[in-house]
């Protein structure tokens, strides 16, 4: 038996800005196809008590550009196979060592079962659901920055994501507003190996806020999902009317991650 670490290379410079020469540190798709190989198997194997998603693996890696000088990743590799791997953010170092204090929100883990295809709700006049094309980035890249403001993600970071297993256009979901821009959205990550889809990310646009339109995208979603499959699904909140939303959709908290850091 023979095991070994890969250290996944990272540069040292000083962050560079959006469109600086960042080739050097693209993470490489057999270290990020190795990860994602793990994070299947844990989730067989533990179930819902499983920390990440495979969806986790790809959304992350692909949906910043310039971020991957930020991070440290190890890959330990037994006999030729895969068998364990760590993340260590650069904004984490500092607080690596010595922790005993919480810091920032918790994270709440929610689940639910789709033992039957869930109704997406009727929609107000002139609004209607579908999933986007690759003519729809520009408008789907901008309803995310919208709602998540301040936001590196661009057209040609969520061109990576789209492009990254396991991502599925069918699985894309939007409400159309009558003028033609996105009110709300929703990405399902399917893990068709467990069953298990990911909500991750969702959001509605900040004028199209109070009309309902979250629970509808979400519930469009989780049909898409069912009707391709999927029986489980996942979903993160550390919001209030984030996690409200998602125990009106019947989801229930399992599990809450509580960060902590130096005194």
């Amino acid at each position: 038996m023979h095991t070994r670490c890969i250290n996944v290379p990272k540069r040292t410079a000083r962050p560079r800005p959006v469109g600086a020469d960042n080739a050097a540190v693209r993470l490489a798709p057999e270290i990020l196809s190795a990860i994602q190989r793990l994070t299947l198997e844990q989730r067989r194997l533990q179930g819902e008590r499983a920390g990440w998603h495979v969806g986790d693996i790809a959304s992350g890696a692909r949906q910043h550009e310039g971020r991957e000088h930020e991070w440290r990743i190890r890959l330990w590799v037994e006999d030729g196979a895969p068998v364990a791997w760590s993340l260590l953010r650069e904004d984490d170092g500092e607080r690596h060592h010595g922790f005993t204090e919480p810091r920032g929100k918790p994270l709440h883990f929610n689940a639910r079962d789709l033992t039957a295809p869930p109704e997406p709700p009727l929609l107000p006049d002139g609004f209607l659901y579908r999933t986007i094309g690759p003519a729809d980035v520009p408008e789907r890249v901008a309803i995310h920055r919208n709602v998540f403001a301040p936001s590196r993600v661009t057209e040609s970071s969520y061109a990576q994501v789209r492009a990254e297993w396991p991502y599925r256009e069918s699985l894309d979901c939007v409400v159309e507003a009558p003028n033609g821009r996105f009110a709300a959205y929703c990405l399902v990550w399917p893990d068709d190996e467990n069953g298990v889809g990911e909500l991750e990310p969702v959001g509605v646009r900040s004028e199209f806020r109070r009309r309902g339109l979250g629970a509808a995208v979400c519930t469009f979603a989780l049909r898409r999902w069912y009707d391709e499959g999927g029986r489980r699904a996942i979903v993160y909140c550390q919001s209030e009317p984030a996690c409200a939303l998602y125990d009106a959709l019947g989801f229930r908290r399992h599990a809450t991650l509580l960060g902590f850091g130096r005194p």
